[in-house]
């Protein structure tokens, strides 16, 4: 695999020589575009759940990491994308108030940015992008804006996903998907803190259907290739990040077992491999990959044994991924020579980030034992 290198030695996944990560951009075309820019808003410093410590022994530091189980107070995270820039690593994801869903108001709506010098501490420094709350918009309202960032041509390009309905829902009313529209969006920064959407794909985004979108540069046919979940998993690809065309569904999978798919070549076998909620695949081809296999550890998520689900999203009564496992809405990431796969853990609206250290086989991956 062809990782890219950043301060440090340190790399998150992808195929070019430029930065990509769960979650990309600008090109001649654009410079110079108009777009209202989004100023960070500075919060106070964070206070994660995290195990602290310093040891010296590697293998204690990637214990610790393990350990880790961050949103900021009373918030919960879900999928989240990483950006390692300058010896920092840049945390970009949605955060929920704590019992509530997507489908609440002001829930998941942001792409909130976080920094942390170790993986072990977190900053919250504030929000990166909103939605547009602009009628007519695909990005009017947003719920589960799932961004995705990478960089390229000095830039950093964050592709999130876009919603309108008419209606979130209240104590009084229901949520209301009558028309719901969704697209892919983009912003565009220079500093990973001020953010610009460009004016040309401001309203009605790329014209890429789905949401949980991951983007990786394939080499040997020049382009660029964007993965997202639609009930299954398509592919588009473009020559410049900007135009898009659908090359095909490169996964059929069902339900949430094939949501937010993460793509990356395999540092071993230099195939493709497509990393799902519940599984994986491993394929010669990026725009087709074989029916995906179980993880060979706990993942995803589940219903709670013995408690009744109310259907009510964020009361915590709906799902369960399991502490003691990988979570869902994974990235991969490598640190210090340790590589990891991220997710988020705990019940529907308290999800926390983790990292779970892993190894790789000579066409998958395991879990990395002590």
């Amino acid at each position: 695999m062809n990782c890219h290198e950043l301060s440090g030695g340190q790399r998150v996944a992808n195929e070019s020589t430029e930065c990509m990560t769960r979650r990309r951009f600008l090109h001649a075309a654009v410079v110079g575009l108009a777009g209202a820019a989004l100023p960070a808003r500075r919060l106070s410093a964070q206070d994660a759940d995290v195990t602290s410590g310093t040891g010296k022994d590697p293998r204690s530091r990637v214990r610790q990491i393990a350990a880790v189980r961050y949103a900021p107070s009373g918030r919960f995270m879900k999928d989240h994308c990483f950006v390692r820039r300058n010896n920092r690593w840049h945390l970009f994801a949605p955060l929920g108030k704590v019992g509530t869903s997507w489908e609440d108001p002001g829930s998941e709506e942001t792409a909130e940015h976080m920094v942390s010098d170790d993986l072990l501490h977190w900053e919250h420094l504030g929000t990166a992008v909103d939605a547009s709350r602009r009628e007519g918009y695909f990005d009017k309202m947003m719920g589960g804006i799932a961004p995705h960032v990478l960089e390229h041509d000095g830039k950093s390009w964050m592709f999130y996903a876009g919603w309108t309905f008419p209606s979130k829902r209240s104590s009084t009313t229901p949520f209301n998907h009558t028309g719901y529209r969704q697209s892919i969006g983009l912003a565009i920064s220079r500093d990973l803190d001020r953010w610009e959407k460009p004016e040309q794909w401001a309203k009605d985004g790329l014209g890429v259907t789905g949401t949980d979108c991951c983007v990786v540069r394939d080499e040997t046919h020049n382009r660029w290739l964007m993965y997202t979940w639609a009930g299954q998993t398509l592919v588009y690809q473009s020559p410049d990040l900007l135009h898009w065309s659908q090359a095909g569904t490169a996964l059929k999978s069902a339900e949430g077992a094939g949501e937010s798919p993460f793509v990356m070549k395999h540092p071993r076998s230099g195939k493709w491999i497509i990393f799902l909620n519940d599984g994986y695949s491993v394929s010669d081809d990026p725009l087709k990959f074989p029916r995906f296999r179980p993880y060979q550890f706990k993942t995803g998520w589940h219903s709670i044994a013995g408690v009744k689900a109310s259907g009510q999203w964020g009361d915590g009564t709906n799902a369960l991924a399991d502490d003691d496992g990988a979570g869902f809405a994974h990235e991969v990431l490598e640190f210090s020579g340790q590589w990891y796969l991220s997710g988020v853990v705990g019940r529907d609206g308290r999800f926390k980030l983790k990292f779970t250290p892993i190894e790789w086989t000579p066409d998958a991956l395991n879990l990395t034992h002590d």
